[in-house]
């Protein structure tokens, strides 16, 4: 098959003498980082400050240095859990290393902990007892979320509202805030992101507080949404520099390779099977070598892995992705051969008993290439396991036809490059997915006035609450052009039509239903919640009833009492109304995955969607089918009653998801109409939820307005 092979030289960054944390040289750039800090916090600025530098060049100790050596807690907010605890591991030993609570990692599964090792009712009040510790918090942006837009709550209105309060008054303690991997926000986490910045700036002012934002990916879409705030934004960047005495490696030499594969078509587990040759002929010069590959969905790596298991079945191969347990992640990661999607990207250091020399991945888009090739040689050779020969690193990276064509036009082969020069030809070749900018002018200003309203009238009581008030309304027109006149006649037409819930999420609250894993290949805790299209499209499955999964609960409850209390509160039916986005849609038992997906597809009757098309709209009567056929009895009458918050047109998904240029993996689904006489339209797209508002903001749906022709 095609292929075209590239060398990588190595980057090095300058060190200085400076004093630092322990017995640790700074690069150059983190000693800047920790200068502008200390500026910002001993004059009492506001500063956004970027640190732009490769995965593996020591960001995270640039950013948390000062909170080390001035021992002031700092708040981490991480897009994955996985990546949450990969930074807890590193900070430890800096942070808290005789585990005296000075550093913790709070998400929803550690708040369900808490809240019973404290003997707090909910998730608010066990939060409220953590941060009255004053820890440094590493925590996912959803907590934060519900924390600014008053979404934790007490026993009644009054214990809300002091809650809140509280919570708001705590997390304003603290005065560096991190904010990693920026590039695995949508823009609807982008816009939340810089209005709670926003919003605890004009709270407290004149209170030094540095918000540092962290990243391998050059840019960042958050810094002109926090330009347009008038917040004093700086870039530090590392720079390379040749090698010598006073310099240290952040990046090995790479030996990178470049294949096609047919964006329409993508079929990226396959591709790499007839790679497969050139990377067994290569295992078998360097034995020692181990391999880690990064896919791009849960159902490619569970493909990718099986067909790695049939091709190296001397070698143990595990999995990291949403589907696996906690046991079967911590196992996987110590393969030879490990295979995850974006749960591994930005969340695992391969070093020590996880080092990986080999790196198979998926490129869609140019942030994503960035980002997976640094999983890879950022370090010096694994000090844990004595290499002989030494093992050379080797990237084998899936791109675009029209991405590899562009490369082949500008490298050479076995040509010798720099990294940057490298991601300067990927900006330049990869074209850009749609970003749905369009969402913060068109239902921004709804969101926003939704937090005001709940900060304002149950959080703040105080004197000072119009000048808040006014300042907030500054803040949401700065961000969305709408003025608070404006954005509160969109919130009140979004109330009455019910279509507002979904905003008031930090992600997209997709389909789920619950499943018992029987396949027997993961050895943690069989029951899962995921995504309802992976169960249809892959799964080989039966549908279990309520009494059905209750009783096979109460099975599981003596060896996992924890993992079942959690899954009786959370997998539960979700509710009819359009306002309920918790909860399964039904439960399943999955004993295999299939090797070719099934075809899936919606259907409505037609009447349902009159009048409707190209807008957020509540549907009702919605129903699943697949081919080849399976029985959904239960999940249909779950879907049949349940008013849903969707967008629908006339078009078919692939149209639109090349004609708009749709981020990968996006979430539309397969329509069809059921017309009168019981004939199906041809195929429409329908998107729930979140996806449903980032399409309408698209515009350019419905079909244009007919006007009057006048005949002579």
């Amino acid at each position: 098959m095609s292929a075209l092979t590239i060398h990588l030289e190595p980057v090095a960054y300058r060190l200085t003498d400076s004093p630092w944390l322990g017995d640790l040289r700074p690069y150059e750039y983190q000693q800047r980082v920790r200068e502008r800090v200390d500026r910002a916090l001993d004059g009492r600025e506001v500063l956004c400050l970027f640190l732009n530098a490769p995965t593996g060049s020591g960001k995270t100790l640039a950013a948390y240095a000062v909170p080390i050596l001035r021992d002031i807690p700092a708040l981490g907010v991480y897009p994955t859990n996985e990546l949450i605890k990969d930074q807890e591991r590193a900070l430890r030993p800096w942070l808290d290393p005789h585990n005296k609570y000075r550093l913790i990692r709070v998400d929803s599964q550690e708040l369900d902990r808490w809240a019973v090792a404290l003997a707090r009712p909910r998730h608010g009040p066990a939060l409220e007892a953590l941060l009255r510790w004053e820890p440094t918090v590493l925590t996912n942006p959803d907590i934060l979320f519900c924390v600014y837009f008053g979404l934790y709550g007490g026993q009644d209105e009054e214990d809300l509202r002091a809650i809140g309060q509280r919570l708001i008054g705590l997390v304003g303690q603290y005065q560096v805030f991190v904010f990693d991997e920026f590039h695995l926000y949508n823009v609807k986490q982008v816009a939340d992101t810089a209005f709670l910045i926003g919003t605890l700036h004009v709270i407290q002012r004149n209170y030094g507080r540095v918000f540092i934002f962290s990243s391998a990916t050059p840019d960042s879409p958050i810094r002109p949404l926090l330009e347009g705030l008038g917040l004093p934004v700086e870039v530090i960047a590392g720079e390379a520099v040749p090698e010598g005495p006073d310099t240290r490696r952040v990046a090995q030499p790479l030996r990178l390779t470049f294949l096609p594969a047919d964006p329409r078509a993508w079929e990226g587990p396959e591709k790499l099977r007839e790679f497969l040759p050139r990377v067994e002929e290569f295992l078998g010069q360097y034995p020692a070598a181990r391999l880690v590959a990064i896919l791009d969905s849960v159902a490619g790596a569970i493909r990718l892995a099986r067909i790695l298991r049939e091709r190296f079945p001397d070698r143990p191969v595990g999995e990291v992705h949403g589907f696996s347990s906690e046991q079967e992640r911590n196992r996987a990661l110590l393969c030879p051969i490990t295979v995850g999607t974006s749960t591994i990207e930005v969340g695992v250091d391969f070093v020590g008993d996880r080092a990986k020399e080999v790196l198979l991945f998926e490129a869609r888009t140019s942030s994503q290439f960035i980002q997976r090739l640094g999983r890879i040689a950022r370090h010096g050779k694994s000090g844990a396991r004595d290499l002989e020969p030494e093992v050379p690193y080797w990237a084998v990276a899936l791109v675009p036809e029209y991405v590899y064509n562009f490369l082949v036009g500008h490298l050479q082969e076995e040509q010798t490059c720099t990294r940057a020069d490298l991601y300067r030809l990927l900006e330049e070749a990869y074209a850009v997915p749609e970003d749905f900018g369009g969402y913060l002018r068109r239902h921004a200003p709804a969101e926003f006035s939704a937090a005001r309203a709940r900060v304002l009238d149950r959080l703040f009581m105080s004197d000072d609450a119009p000048q808040i008030r006014k300042a907030l309304g500054q803040v949401g027109e700065a961000l969305t052009g709408a003025t608070e006149g404006q954005g509160w006649a969109r919130y009140r037409q979004y109330q009455e039509e019910r279509i507002l819930a979904p905003l008031l999420t930090f992600r997209g609250t997709g389909l789920e239903v619950a499943i018992v894993d029987e396949r027997g290949t993961d050895p943690g805790f069989p029951v899962k919640r995921y995504d309802l299209m992976f169960l249809l499209r892959r799964g080989v499955f039966s549908e279990l009833s309520l009494d059905e999964f209750g009783k096979t609960l109460n099975s599981l409850e003596a060896c996992w009492p924890e993992e079942v209390a959690r899954e009786r509160r959370y997998a539960r039916l979700i509710g009819s109304d359009p306002e309920d986005l918790l909860g399964v849609y039904g439960f399943f038992r999955l004993t295999a995955l299939l090797d070719q997906p099934r075809k899936v597809w919606f259907e409505i009757s037609d009447e349902a969607v009159r009048g409707r098309v190209g807008q957020v709209t509540v549907l009702e009567g919605l129903e699943v089918c697949t081919d080849p056929g399976v029985p959904l009895r239960y999940l249909n009458r779950v879907l049949r009653r349940k008013r849903i918050i969707a967008w629908v047109v006339d078009r078919h998904p692939t149209a639109i998801r090349l004609g708009r240029a749709l981020p990968p993996l996006f979430d539309l689904y397969e329509l069809r109409l059921r017309l009168p006489g019981g004939a199906l339209s041809q195929p429409w797209s329908i998107a729930f939820n979140q996806n449903a508002f980032f399409l309408e903001s698209l515009g350019g749906w419905r079909p244009p307005r007919q006007e009057g022709v006048i005949v002579i």
